[in-house]
């Protein structure tokens, strides 16, 4: 008997110590991207049609600008002096395993609200320091801190500024617009409701459903290892205290991060907020390369039914009836 009760503990105890190792194996996926600069530029012939240097054809040579972010993390990117009246500035905040040229994409997009341009590399992606991401929570920070360095470098006050943000760098924004201070307005291009669907929706995918035994185990390890709690990474729970106008896209056709996520961020956003369910049929944040007029039309009908004085001088009146264009 006693050999039967030490075999079961032992047997136990491996058990315990495969999850467990297992848990932190998986847990390097959630808090080690792969980002890097030459990949993002590597991809932009087949995923865009283009490539870097012709997208940065249609901006000014940037000014290179290191800020120490949240923690004392040093926030690497590129500033765009568009335009000396310094009238607007975008604050783009990238995807997950992205760097800030992955932005360019969205440059057409607002070129024409004539705004200066701020681009950087999130904690732990591209030339950023840091050890892990968090979700968005710790990013959210880096960002409200990459906004007070534009205003009190380079003049801006917080409502000529706005935070256009693609997918993960989406998230990130809507976390960061539940605090008091308050940029212009939100671009949220397909973010992800929380930072568990984020991982899980996608593993199943890959893995099957099986993964979602171990999925709180391995969110604990994430937890341990990051110093933050997942569950506070939830732009569907923050999104009930964004006060500033949120202009919310997913594509229907999104098979990286259900628009399902976004429809549930939509129904705890304030009355100026819109949500755009777009039918193009385009894939996750393709919305912008594949129908770039179509999402131009989306932001300057925004920018006008808010009124959004910083970002209107220059932009022409439309009377484009934004049902016929999704």
């Amino acid at each position: 008997m006693k050999i039967i009760k030490k075999t079961l503990i032992t047997l136990l105890v491996i058990i315990v110590i495969a999850y467990i190792g297992i848990c932190y194996i998986l847990s390097n996926r959630v808090l080690k991207p792969d980002s890097s600069f030459e990949q993002t530029l590597a991809d932009m012939p087949d995923r865009w049609g283009t490539t870097f240097e012709e997208m940065m054809a249609l901006l000014p040579n940037p000014e290179e600008i290191n800020i120490k972010g949240f923690e004392e993390i040093t926030l690497k990117g590129q500033y765009f002096n568009v335009s000396n009246e310094d009238k607007c500035l975008y604050i783009f905040a990238h995807g997950w395993e992205n760097t800030w040229p992955n932005m360019l994409k969205y440059y057409p997009m607002v070129e024409e609200c004539g705004c200066d341009i701020l681009m950087y590399d999130h904690r732990v992606h591209g030339e950023s320091g840091g050890k892990y991401p968090t979700g968005g929570i710790k990013e959210a920070e880096d960002l409200l801190l990459v906004t007070q360095w534009a205003a009190d470098n380079k003049g801006f006050d917080w409502n000529q500024i706005a935070w256009l943000g693609s997918s993960w760098g989406a998230a990130t924004a809507l976390l960061a617009g539940a605090v008091d201070n308050n940029p212009a307005l939100i671009v949220a291009d397909a973010p992800f409701q929380d930072w568990y669907s984020a991982v899980f929706e996608r593993a199943i995918k890959d893995y099957g459903s099986g993964i979602k035994a171990i999925a709180p185990g391995v969110m604990q390890v994430v937890n341990m290892r990051s110093g933050v709690h997942y569950k506070d990474a939830s732009p569907r729970e923050k999104a009930k205290d964004i006060t500033e106008p949120v202009l919310l896209i997913h594509s229907e056709g999104d098979l990286a991060t259900s628009s399902d996520q976004s429809v549930n961020i939509s129904k705890n956003l304030n009355n100026r907020s819109v949500f755009h369910h777009t039918q193009w049929g385009n894939d996750h944040v393709d919305d912008v390369v594949k129908n770039t007029e179509g999402m131009k039309k989306l932001l300057m009908n925004f920018i006008e039914k808010n009124n959004i004085e910083a970002f209107l001088p220059i932009l022409p009146k439309t009377d484009t009836d934004v049902s016929s264009i999704e």
